[in-house]
């Protein structure tokens, strides 16, 4: 991964968001207004309802939470509302769905039903291959090779991390520091960003938001 390229500044994905999510072509982002909106590839095109939080796949598949903690998944014309409640997730897949509640409970659906995970965090993130990682309330890094995994500490410390396979990663932490995951360490990337998804192989297709709620690219 090399230095993100401001799509303000090329008018690429002109915009504001808080919330960013790629999965191969699949973008969507939210803003502060919780308006939620889809990359068209030259621009957004608003789509109906509101959200704090959203992730896409490379599938096709949309999920998305609102204020009110309520889950949403995209049925390509409308919004169904999914059972169970969370602050963030993170979609992997159709059937591999991630997220964690205000208790910071981990919970993954299989396509029909929740199941607990064990450990706490305050983010996820679900990779294409199994992958999960999330972040802790001590800003703690974690990966796991699945729900019938276990969680293995990475180094490092993070606020939003993303990962597109377990050898895809990247994260933002409390400075706002972009790092992408080189096997065995952490490398430090040029631009500074608050939330970050990796949507491609080899850290590829990297979005991101700055402090200041302008969307950057790589890839």
């Amino acid at each position: 991964m090399v230095s993100v390229e401001s799509c303000v500044s090329v008018g690429v994905c002109p915009g504001a968001a808080v919330r960013v999510s790629v999965g191969g072509g699949n973008v969507w982002c939210v803003n502060a207004g919780q308006n939620i909106f889809r990359f068209n590839g030259s621009g957004w095109d608003q789509i109906p309802g509101a959200a704090t939080w959203i992730s896409a796949s490379s599938d096709g598949s949309v999920w998305c939470a609102n204020s009110a903690d309520n889950l949403f998944s995209w049925n390509g014309a409308a919004w169904t509302q999914m059972p169970g409640g969370a602050k963030t997730v993170s979609v992997g897949g159709r059937n591999n769905v991630w997220a964690t509640n205000s208790a910071q409970q981990i919970w993954h659906w299989n396509g029909s039903a929740w199941s607990q995970i064990d450990g706490a965090a305050v983010q996820i993130s679900a990779g294409e291959d199994g992958t999960v990682c999330c972040v802790n309330a001590a800003h703690n890094i974690f990966k796991r090779a699945g729900p019938h995994g276990s969680w293995q500490q990475m180094p490092g410390a993070a606020t939003c991390v993303s990962c597109h396979d377990a050898n895809s990663i990247v994260c933002c932490n409390s400075a706002q520091e972009i790092y992408a995951w080189h096997g065995s360490q952490w490398g430090k990337d040029n631009g500074a960003c608050v939330h970050i998804s990796v949507g491609g192989p080899g850290n590829s297709r990297v979005w991101c938001v700055n402090a200041g709620q302008q969307i950057y690219r790589h890839g």
